[in-house]
């Protein structure tokens, strides 16, 4: 007798190193991944929400609070704080690359006219902060820069 011949014993051993190798490819493609949107000390950040959280409660009880104005004709941005604000510094963040993040002191007592035309286009995070009498100040805004 004749036995015939079956190929559900070799149909499964493919199947199951087919599904081996897209693993073994996930991880490796993942390993060589770009992070950028974890901070690199977000462990200590986290510590700080508490503060950062009064901090941006302070700024919105502000009579005048920080604004941040693009001018797209003239490539600038321009950014408004109150008048008593000393020592105020803008952090520009790029939510996708973390190596285009830019740290600017901005001007005191008067507004802050920065050029865009070093920034790629895209979503950007300004944050900016401060201390005055010992208290801290923060804000933040999306920026799309065209």
């Amino acid at each position: 007798m004749k036995m015939k011949w079956n190929p559900w014993p070799w149909a499964l051993t493919a199947w199951f190193i087919f599904l081996i190798g897209v693993c073994i490819w996930f991880v490796i493609k993942s390993m060589g991944m770009n992070h950028d949107l974890v901070s690199s000390d977000y462990y200590a950040e986290g510590l700080q929400h508490d503060t950062h959280q009064a901090a941006l409660a302070r700024t919105r009880n502000l009579e005048n609070p920080p604004r941040i104005q693009l001018d797209f004709p003239q490539n600038r941005l321009i950014v408004f704080l109150p008048s008593d604000v000393k020592g105020a510094v803008l952090n520009l963040y790029r939510p996708s690359d973390a190596r285009l993040d830019l740290k600017y002191a901005l001007q005191d007592g008067v507004p802050s006219v920065l050029s865009t035309l070093d920034l790629y286009p895209g979503m950007w995070q300004a944050k900016i902060s401060w201390q005055n009498d010992g208290q801290d100040y923060y804000f933040q805004q999306d920026l799309f820069i065209q």
